[in-house]
């Protein structure tokens, strides 16, 4: 199954960004589904837009995301339906020889969910940052979610976390463009 959602999608180098219907699946194994309350507004999703990171068009922009576990995948532990997280573009494997190390941000092994998000007609999303945050809900791998305090507002959700800027490119100030319909 699939929930269809709005998110801003870049589709050709240089073009004007638009406001598209998403398809997002259900989550796989080790997936989560976030409902985004926040997302700041990065550079990076310029240089996505610009052609600057790489070709793979059409994108879905936004990484600096926080917001709340709407569903998880089997095997998900980390995680669970109703927590407030931020979302890393990094999910580490945990296994390299770095991750047994400490040094989780030099991880051989990153990986984003497995899925592929859509547009309507079936074409196949690059999410920024392996996230795609501009948009009401995002599939992401399950270790890209890091749960914070329930009490800590989602517009500051980027924040709150001591060095989240290496793990995640978090900290740039946030917006509230992507929120969740009610």
């Amino acid at each position: 199954m699939t929930t269809e959602v709005r998110g801003v999608v870049s589709r050709r180098k240089g073009e004007p960004v638009t406001v598209e219907t998403v398809l997002v699946p259900d989550p796989g194994p080790g997936e989560a589904v976030v409902d985004v309350q926040a997302c700041g507004v990065c550079h990076t999703d310029l240089h996505y837009r610009e052609g600057g990171i790489n070709d793979d068009f059409p994108f879905l922009l936004g990484h600096e995301a926080a917001g709340t576990v709407a569903a998880v995948g089997e095997v998900v532990t980390n995680v669970a339906v109703g927590d407030f997280v931020i979302l890393n573009w990094r999910a580490v494997c945990g296994q390299c020889r770095a991750c047994l190390r400490g040094d989780l941000h030099y991880c051989f092994n990153t990986h984003n969910a497995a899925q592929k998000m859509t547009l309507a007609d079936g074409t196949e999303l690059s999410p920024a940052l392996g996230i795609g945050a501009f948009a009401e809900k995002t599939l992401v791998a399950a270790g890209q979610a890091t749960k914070v305090d329930d009490r800590a507002r989602p517009e500051r959700g980027l924040e709150i976390l001591p060095g989240a800027a290496e793990v995640g490119h978090a900290g740039q100030a946030t917006t509230g463009l992507a929120r969740p319909s009610r």
